[in-house]
């Protein structure tokens, strides 16, 4: 609703006990040596490929841009073919017939490979920026990350080559060069739950003195709205909570007794 960040986790970690007193050279070696980079924040400043999560963007995006009708079904046989080249669904049996909230309940690849090449990667790159991918969230910790939104503009620059439209097909279920942080992603699921409003997560509440009273103010956070509709959003996230709930769903283990993910 509002940015405040109520729990942040990086693994692995380190004893901050040690740095207390002043750390001594071996500790501060064995911690700087780690292939692990246990001081590194995971949820900032690392970058990863989404995977599956990023079809929540996709789903926004096919729906704002009228690619695809909610109800129309498309047919998964395991696989999708683009030239020469075969795309193969995590579930090698395929599917069957998906509509949108089915593709997004068994995270159905051919379903989005599809959509993928219907929207271009220049659609998709434009609505991964309108959920906040690609720059900082403007938390308040130091060394955040971007991640990375490809386009075709991207990789000429880049890599001195134009853009396949099979990149398109791995960008489309995040994969390719996709990069997103933990932070990132937070933000974009937050916006589709709340109706549109990416907010700017923040650590830092309030400034006391030591007896409690209030010392100086805080910029307010930047939260700004999406120009997507709320019945997009509102149907997407629909589709998420079955993604929890619905047999055989792919986030059934995150199921909590009594209450609605």
């Amino acid at each position: 609703r509002n940015g405040e960040v109520l729990a942040l986790v990086s693994r692995p970690t380190y004893d901050p006990n040690d740095f207390a007193g002043g750390i001594d050279s071996d500790t501060w070696k064995a911690l700087m040596n780690d292939e692990w980079l246990p001081l590194q924040s995971r949820a900032t400043s690392g970058q990863y490929s989404p995977g599956s999560t990023f079809k929540a963007i996709m789903a926004v995006a096919g729906l704002a841009e009228g690619e695809i009708d909610p109800s129309k079904k498309v047919f998964c046989p395991g696989y999708y073919r683009l030239g020469r080249r075969t795309y193969r669904c995590w579930r090698r049996e395929g599917h069957g017939a998906v509509d949108l909230t089915q593709a997004l309940v068994h995270s159905c690849d051919v379903y989005f490979y599809q959509l993928g090449v219907l929207l271009g990667i220049d659609r998709i790159a434009e609505y991964s920026r309108a959920f906040g991918l690609g720059r900082l969230t403007g938390i308040d910790l130091p060394n955040e990350k971007p991640g990375l939104v490809p386009t075709r503009e991207w990789k000429q620059r880049v890599m001195k080559e134009p853009w396949q439209k099979g990149e398109t097909v791995s960008v489309a279920i995040g994969q390719g060069a996709n990069l997103v942080t933990v932070m990132q992603l937070a933000v974009a699921f937050s916006a589709i739950a709340n109706g549109g409003t990416l907010v700017q997560p923040r650590l830092l509440r309030g400034l006391e003195s030591w007896d409690g009273k209030p010392v100086g103010s805080l910029e307010p956070p930047q939260h700004t709205r999406m120009d997507v509709s709320a019945d997009v959003l509102s149907r997407v996230s629909r589709a998420l909570t079955a993604v929890v709930h619905e047999p055989r769903g792919t986030g059934g283990r995150s199921r909590v007794p009594g209450v609605e993910v």
